[in-house]
């Protein structure tokens, strides 16, 4: 049997989780579930969307999905941006460049734009699931072990 509130292995048919105190009895685990699957339901009218999850001071909802859309969409536009402002200069600086920066710059520099900000993102975030997969979760009091000194050849 597990806490619900920490993780931690207990004994079965304990009253008490013996690392956090928290009562193990079968209505509270019941409320707690019931709890979590009313807010973790779609059709739910507690969901806020970004910011609920984004002022969670407890860190139990990840906003880092959400978050990465947002920040991709913003990315997005400023692409457009860049484009429409080397167009713009492009036809102030003559004729023929803004041609040329309508024609070949401004997609060039949208498609390189957004594929930059693509890849960063993705690269956070595949940091961000590397980090969860690391974490040790249920285990507060896990110490890692010291390296014995005994088997370690020492080249002087």
């Amino acid at each position: 049997m597990f806490c619900t509130n920490c993780g931690a292995s207990t004994k079965n048919g304990a009253d008490l989780c013996a690392n956090c105190g928290e009562s193990l009895r079968n209505n509270q685990i019941e409320n707690k579930l019931a709890s979590l699957r009313a807010f973790n339901d779609p059709s739910s009218p507690n969901k806020f969307g970004f910011l609920h999850p984004l002022f969670d001071f407890s860190f139990h909802h990840s906003v880092t999905i959400k978050m990465m859309k947002f920040l991709y969409v913003l990315s997005i536009l400023f692409a457009g941006l860049i484009g429409l402002f080397f167009i713009l200069v492009g036809f102030e600086t003559s004729l023929w460049f803004g041609i040329f920066a309508l024609g070949v710059g401004a997609p060039v520099v949208f498609l390189l734009t957004v594929i930059f900000s693509r890849v960063f993102l993705e690269m956070i975030l595949v940091v961000f699931r590397m980090a969860d997969h690391t974490a040790v979760k249920g285990m507060p009091n896990v110490k890692e072990k010291a390296e014995s000194r005994e088997g370690i050849q020492w080249n002087v």
